[in-house]
């Protein structure tokens, strides 16, 4: 763990509560890496959506491409959380932006050389979630021992304003590339990211290896062990619940804006980036404030707002049916939706132990993958019902879990 005193959040004003974390070197480069990484990651998702839909002109499809990667990451989460109790956490997090920054590459190629079919991209999906299975279990693991658990709630959201950051960046510029220079460059795009992502993770520096435990037990063993010490603590339990439905119900519903613009806003692809643009800018926004609340003791509280937040504004945004004022929903929705991640997983890591935080990460960053899995679902009651019913589903259901689980969580500081 980080040897970083954190200074009381009463000597400090807004900005340096906001910066508390960018004191240490190699949380910097955890920060370059989520905000180019991120470029990456979004710009997949625009040039994605948007080839599905022109190969296949289907809601269903659109849903279904992404969901392989979420069923990947889900299949393989446990697995990689596993792995990471065991080895360097800085090594397994290069492999996985390389192999990642790989598969767009072969994409741009497939694209360019009029090769590309439906299959290639479910298989690209597969990849895509096997690396992130282990990407977003080891970035979590590696901010909290790098800045220690004072500081982890605003690590965790700068490092998403830094995620956000890029998604803005990435959504509106990867839209306009599609449309002025087609999809292979749009991927070409997102290959230069990914390379300088990796690049990033070369200069962070310290020691990530796991703490020390008996290697003796066998992989199915800690998997065993992993399940039992979540099930042992019932907030813990609640929270990774909690997350599982927000990412099938709620961050879910970006998988049908390619069909939400196509069909219902009737823009182009550059129109499917200013939107999905919009929303990173009410993350971004979301984060910094997080951020800029320091060691903030009321989680729950955080945790429930940001959910009734979600809950208005997506049943708002599938009312929509006017560009601009979509973009400004949206630009709600996605904050509510950036402010509850953010602080539920700086929670999850404060409740967890330090010998088990590589299983428990690999066992929670697993529900993400339910956000691609829930795409899937969406795209095949958009088939039936159009895409605004299918998220106004999603909207309701996010609202009564919220008000079934909140008694729930009201203790997770005691836990």
């Amino acid at each position: 763990m980080a040897d970083h005193p954190s200074p009381s959040n009463r000597d400090l004003t807004y900005l340096q509560r906001l910066l508390i974390s960018f004191a240490i070197p190699a949380y910097r480069w955890i920060w370059f890496n989520s905000v180019f990484g991120s470029m990456r990651l979004i710009n997949t998702f625009v040039v994605r959506g948007w080839l599905v839909l022109t190969l296949t002109d289907s809601p269903f499809w659109v849903g279904a491409a992404p969901a392989m990667r979420g069923i990947t990451q889900i299949l393989l989460g446990v697995f990689a959380g596993v792995l990471l109790d065991r080895i360097d956490r800085k090594k397994a997090f290069l492999v996985a932006e390389v192999g990642t920054t790989i598969v767009s590459a072969i994409m741009a190629v497939l694209v360019f050389t009029d090769q590309i079919v439906l299959w290639h991209i479910f298989v690209a999906s597969f990849f895509e979630g096997m690396f992130m299975a282990i990407r977003w279990p080891v970035i979590n693991t590696m901010i909290l021992q790098t800045v220690g658990p004072e500081r982890v709630l605003n690590a965790s959201a700068s490092q998403m304003l830094g995620f956000n950051l890029g998604n803005v960046i990435a959504s509106a510029v990867a839209g306009i590339v599609v449309d002025r220079f087609g999809i292979g460059t749009g991927y070409l795009f997102g290959t230069g990211m990914g390379v300088i992502a990796s690049i990033c993770i070369l200069f962070v520096k310290g020691n990530f290896k796991p703490v020390a435990q008996e290697q003796t037990v066998s992989i199915r063993q800690s998997i065993s062990e992993g399940i039992a010490y979540i099930k042992t603590h019932t907030t813990l339990m609640y929270l990774i619940v909690l997350a599982l439905l927000m990412s099938f119900l709620g961050w879910s519903n970006f998988s049908m804006l390619p069909v939400i613009a196509r069909d219902v806003l009737f823009v182009e692809a550059s129109g499917l980036g200013f939107l999905t643009s919009a929303g990173a800018v009410g993350s971004l926004i979301s984060t910094a404030v997080i951020a800029g609340l320091g060691d903030f003791k009321d989680k729950t509280r955080l945790i429930i707002w940001a959910g009734v937040g979600t809950t208005i504004g997506i049943l708002a945004f599938s009312l929509s049916s006017n560009f601009l004022l979509s973009l400004i929903l949206i630009f709600f929705m996605q904050g509510a939706l950036m402010a509850f991640e953010v602080t539920i997983t700086a929670t999850v890591l404060l409740v967890t132990e330090d010998k088990m935080q590589g299983r428990v990460q690999g066992i929670y960053t697993q529900v993400f993958g339910f956000t691609w899995v829930g795409g899937i679902v969406l795209g095949a009651i958009a088939e039936f019902t159009g895409a605004p019913i299918a998220i106004a589903i999603g909207g309701i259901g996010i609202g009564l879990t919220i008000f079934l689980i909140r008694e729930r969580i009201k203790d997770v500081e005691a836990d």
